[in-house]
């Protein structure tokens, strides 16, 4: 008889336990990014409103031309919160980061929520016309090759 119960016992502990083991919560979601890294082009697609930068007169006088690379961090909103230069002329990039500061995009949306994201932008400036009449011209580069200066652990996006 001690045997039985004794039996019956382990066997209800048995369950017990595997019961225990068993779970039954949700998987856990992988925690949400604060900011994700998206490239240039995939910027250039949000763009709603880039005002280009205005080409400096002492620039223009001094025939200063090329391209200007920034890393930008804009927020839910859509607004460039930080620009800091990558490459370019110190005239030119003071002018482009005045002008990002009057540029919005659209908010970048991952699943319906929109994010913080990191990408670069890119302007060129170029200069036509002999010293007495030049004139400067600046575009918006809608692709900019990576650059290694651009890593910072962030997320990015696929």
């Amino acid at each position: 008889m001690k045997i039985k119960t004794m039996f019956v016992l382990l066997a209800c502990c048995a369950l017990v336990d595997a019961q225990d083991r068993s779970d039954t919560s949700p998987p856990l979601k992988p925690p949400r990014p604060q900011m994700i890294r998206v490239s240039a082009g995939v910027l250039y697609g949000l763009v709603d409103h880039v005002e280009p930068p205005k080409y400096p007169e002492e620039a223009l006088k001094s025939r200063t031309h090329g391209d200007v690379i920034l890393k930008v961090v804009v927020d839910e909103s859509g607004k460039v919160i930080l620009s800091t230069p990558v490459e370019g002329d110190p005239l030119l990039t003071a002018a482009s980061v005045d002008a990002l500061r009057e540029s919005h995009f659209r908010p970048y949306l991952l699943n319906g929520t929109p994010l913080k994201v990191e990408s670069q932008v890119g302007f060129h400036f170029s200069v036509s016309g002999d010293d007495e009449n030049a004139s400067g011209s600046v575009e918006y580069m809608s692709s900019v090759q990576f650059r290694p200066e651009f890593r910072t652990g962030v997320v990015t996006a696929s």
